[in-house]
């Protein structure tokens, strides 16, 4: 093997290490699969002021929902980056914001929207919607977050 094929073989695979870091940043937390994740949480905290056969199944298929777009994009993706500690964190370190965004969406409810106890239309609905909105603003955040830590241990970014 002379230089020129060795190196041509080296941009080769250069070249396909930047299209694989590419494809992966591309598949993390895609807006479809995270408008669809919104909708399940937005079942699981809503169904918290239902009566009882309508709990149940209200939280059942929010999370559901919730989980099953999640590992359907995991399953989609066709580059997975190596699960990090540190995005494991953030990704579960989210859920006791999302418990205070909720909490905070109930009490605004009462406060300024005079909602009920109990019900479809209640305080727990306020709260959901405020998650749910939460979820999808924070989301281009948490992918950047994601992205720079999988580029960080998987070699330099290519932008």
């Amino acid at each position: 093997m002379n230089p020129q094929d060795a190196q041509a073989s080296l941009d080769q695979i250069r070249a396909f290490q930047d299209r694989t870091r590419e494809e992966m940043v591309r598949k993390i937390l895609p807006w479809p699969f995270a408008i669809v994740s919104a909708l399940g949480l937005l079942a699981v905290f809503a169904s918290i002021d239902l009566e009882w056969p309508w709990k149940s199944v209200a939280l059942g298929l929010g999370l559901a929902v919730y989980m099953g777009s999640g590992l359907l994009c995991s399953f989609r993706a066709t580059v997975h980056p190596k699960p990090r500690g540190l995005m494991i964190a953030i990704l579960v370190g989210m859920t006791p914001v999302y418990f205070v965004v909720f909490v905070i969406g109930r009490i605004a409810g009462f406060a300024l929207f005079g909602a009920p106890a109990n019900g479809l239309l209640s305080q727990a609905m306020v709260g959901a919607a405020l998650v749910a909105v939460v979820y999808i603003a924070i989301t281009p955040l948490v992918r950047r977050i994601i992205t720079s830590i999988a580029l960080q241990a998987d070699g330099p970014s290519v932008r």
